[in-house]
């Protein structure tokens, strides 16, 4: 599921009794602090728990500090072609392959004091690097950005792409569900995982019986929403007997 509003270690304890495996806390669209996004991957960690962090945009600045915060990967907003996701990839790996700076004491290295080559290795495998496909040109590269080095994942943006197709908000037009099975079939491809749920596109049963891996639920807001509008009719029903 994904985290928007739930800002504090609570959250993950939460998230751990409910069931999920992990989340990811929404930094393009919620307003989190580093010391919030620091405390719910930590505590993420404790829990076993699998704690992503999307982004706002590709820079130093956006992914190093969630990196080192303890963040177990990170989701890229709208990767339109292997190129720019190639340049998120450099900056979430550390030399050779990439150019993140190195932290070496940190919740990313739950503070172990090993060697540096240990550290790279150990951190470059533990990072998911996801690109996200939300416009009808990635869905296009979708075969490129997934075979791109250091890329694991392929997720749906619905919303933004629907935008994209000029459909907005028809997240269960035709074409969106095209653009999940040609992305999905990218992944698949590239031996790289496809992150489905049930916000658009094809069912989660038709996402995963054609090879999806991953699936994601709702966010915190909407699950929100929704259990407290039934309280709401479950507490009036009792009024009105």
């Amino acid at each position: 599921m994904s985290l928007r509003q739930l800002k504090t270690v609570d959250a993950p304890l939460i998230i751990k009794q409910t069931g999920f495996d992990g989340f990811y806390i929404d930094c393009e669209h919620g307003l989190f602090s580093i010391r919030e996004v620091s405390d719910l991957c930590v505590a993420a960690a404790a829990l076993e728990l699998t704690a992503l962090v999307r982004v706002h945009s590709v820079s130093v600045g956006a992914l190093g500090p969630v990196l080192d915060a303890g963040a177990a990967g990170v989701i890229i907003p709208h990767v339109n072609n292997a190129l720019e996701a190639a340049a998120a990839v450099r900056l979430c790996k550390y030399p050779p392959m990439g150019v993140r700076s190195m932290a070496a004491l940190g919740p990313s290295s739950c503070y172990q004091k090993i060697s540096t080559p240990q550290l790279i290795a150990q951190r470059d495998a533990a990072v998911m690097v996801i690109a996200m496909i939300e416009t009808a040109e990635g869905v296009e590269n979708a075969d490129q950005i997934s075979a791109v080095d250091g890329v694991d994942a392929l997720m749906m943006g619905p919303m933004d792409l629907s935008l994209d197709m000029g459909i907005p908000g028809e997240l269960r037009h035709p074409k969106i569900c095209e653009a999940y099975l040609k992305a999905l079939s990218a992944a698949k491809a590239s031996d790289k995982h496809f992150i489905g749920g049930d916000s658009g596109g094809p069912s989660v049963a038709e996402l995963l019986k054609n090879g999806a891996r991953i699936i994601l639920g709702g966010s915190d807001t909407a699950y929100f929403i929704q259990a407290l509008t039934q309280a709401n009719k479950n507490l009036r029903a009792e009024i009105n007997q």
